[in-house]
């Protein structure tokens, strides 16, 4: 995570546009992640050497604590990631965990970091989850002697306990919402700065942030484009896995006067690498939800209305991946809700069928959908249980594994067919009864399997003859809309067929087009039965 442990005053706003940099006479001080990960294994002795050498103004480093009460620098609950030890570190004693590794590369004490930091101008930045743990580190450093600037950020249960043991402690408020902080939100923590994934930076809470006096922090940014974005909006420090990478693209910007793009991307550039990034997200999204358990399972609206950690967490992932290829787009997502952006807008639901998920079915979709001046421009919807990416591109076609997706023209009987619906939240939606009798009077079979997106895209693959939702969304069936079109199938409403999205809220169906107008016709006379 991130911050700066020196907490230096704002100062007032530049008139100038052209001044980036709105809220400090500097650019954002540059956090190091974990020490330099990517020069020397994560939270050691070299690591945060190197981080120190490369000239980072705070050095951040994860704390636990060894079975026998020691505080060590480790990221995990266990050592097995990084050390090959499945046990966890709070369940073995510190001469065991000291024999780990070799040479220099070994878990540190958090007293050997403080140390090692004596008389340098770099901060430590200690990062917590656990409130035992937190006690065990602000003990630590409260033995300390020496002259180590030393800040603390991470769970607010940890940020209480460590509060508790130092009451002068500098305290960062970890914040995940897109909503600005308030004055309350600031009561229990007394917080100097307001600690937050880029994924929930925006402009406003920046602004909020600083008119209550807090300094922002933001994590973890490692290339040039969001970092500078990130120090437009007028961040005070960056947490970055590149310390050097990020420090020059900051000095250029300073050097060139913080200047605006010369030209706006071309709709074939933004296409393209977005196509590239949502494979990649939807691969990566798979494979979490696959192999990260359900753990927690709330509602929302109403008790059927669900709503688990996987969901909360797929979409924090989604949205800072977006975030670091594309920081100036909008983005809606069915957990956080609305960030602004300019013309380019992605819409998420990191799992469609949550209720599947929470109890075990393995059925659910993720959706993924960019759109520009409001025409959907890039779609993906991916399968976790079968392993599938459907993806789909404005003009350019759908694709199921690198095999293309289209639909023939030719005439389709519903006998013997199978159409896929969703109830409307978890009841059945007007006209669900008539449309059900009016395909069994057909030897039609309508299915209902708790995936709306799925329930679309299964048309756009030519698995099913037809589907239909009570209401359109963008976040459920955006990319799902768009495989349709670009596989050659039919979107229609009750008054027919349209392009792009249909109306938000309205009723939609997909079709074969060999058999849409039947579809429509039946559809149709069962919502106006309903």
């Amino acid at each position: 995570m991130s911050a700066e442990t020196q907490v230096v005053p704002v100062a007032s706003a530049p008139s100038s546009a052209d001044t980036a940099w709105r809220h400090g006479a500097r650019p954002p001080r540059l956090v190091a992640h974990r020490g330099a990960p990517r020069v020397r294994r994560e939270n050691t002795l070299p690591a945060v050497a190197v981080a120190e050498a490369l000239g980072a103004e705070t050095i951040e480093v994860d704390v636990r604590r060894t079975a026998d009460g020691v505080a060590v620098l480790l990221h995990d609950e266990t050592l097995g990631r990084l050390w090959g030890d499945a046990r966890r570190v709070s369940d073995v004693a510190w001469c065991d965990v000291a024999r780990l590794g070799n040479g220099l590369d070994r878990i540190p004490r958090l007293d050997a970091a403080l140390e090692r930091l004596d008389g340098c101008r770099s901060a430590l930045l200690i990062d917590l989850t656990d409130p035992e743990d937190a006690i065990v580190a602000a003990r630590t450093v409260a033995g300390f002697h020496g002259s180590t600037a030393v800040a603390w950020c991470g769970a607010p249960v940890a940020m209480a306990a460590v509060r508790s043991e130092l009451p002068d402690a500098d305290v960062w408020l970890a914040w995940e919402s897109l909503d600005p902080p308030t004055a309350a939100d600031l009561v229990d923590l007394s917080p100097s700065t307001l600690n937050l994934d880029i994924a929930f930076l925006t402009p406003r809470t920046v602004e909020a942030a600083h008119a209550l006096g807090l300094q922002v922090a933001v994590w973890t940014v490692d290339a040039g484009e969001p970092a500078v974005w990130a120090a437009r909006l007028g961040v005070d420090s960056i947490t970055t896995n590149d310390v050097a990478a990020v420090h020059a693209a900051l000095a250029a910007a300073e050097r060139d006067g913080w200047p605006e793009r010369d030209r706006e991307p071309t709709e074939t550039e933004v296409a393209s690498r977005a196509q590239a990034l949502a494979h990649r997200i939807a691969h990566e999204v798979i494979a979490f939800t696959r192999e990260h358990p359900v753990s927690e399972v709330t509602t929302k609206a109403h008790p059927a209305d669900l709503v688990t950690d996987v969901d909360r967490l797929v979409e924090q992932h989604v949205r800072s991946r977006v975030r670091m290829v594309f920081p100036t787009h909008g983005f809606t997502g069915e957990e956080y809700g609305d960030a602004p952006g300019d013309r380019h807008r992605w819409y998420l639901d990191p799992v469609d069928g949550t209720t599947n998920l929470a109890n075990g079915v393995p059925w659910t979709s993720v959706s993924l959908c960019l759109t520009r001046g409001g025409r959907p421009l890039v779609g993906v919807v991916a399968d976790p249980w079968r392993g599938e990416v459907l993806e789909a591109r404005r003009g350019r076609g759908a694709t199921l594994r690198d095999r293309a997706l289209q639909l023939d023209d030719a005439p389709r009987p519903l006998a013997g067919a199978v159409v896929g619906t969703e109830l409307d939240g978890h009841r059945p939606w007007p006209g669900f009864g008539a449309f059900l009798d009016a395909l069994a009077d057909r030897s039609c079979t309508l299915r209902v399997q708790g995936s709306g997106t799925l329930t679309i895209a299964q048309v756009a693959a030519g698995r099913g003859i037809g589907g239909c939702v009570s209401a359109f969304n963008p976040v459920d069936h955006g990319a799902a809309v768009l495989l349709v079109h670009e596989a050659g199938g039919i979107v229609l409403t009750r008054t027919g067929p349209v392009e792009g999205f249909p109306p938000v809220g309205e009723p939609f169906l997909v079709a074969h087009p060999g058999a849409a107008d039947e579809l429509h016709a039946v559809w149709t006379a069962a919502l106006a039965a309903g």
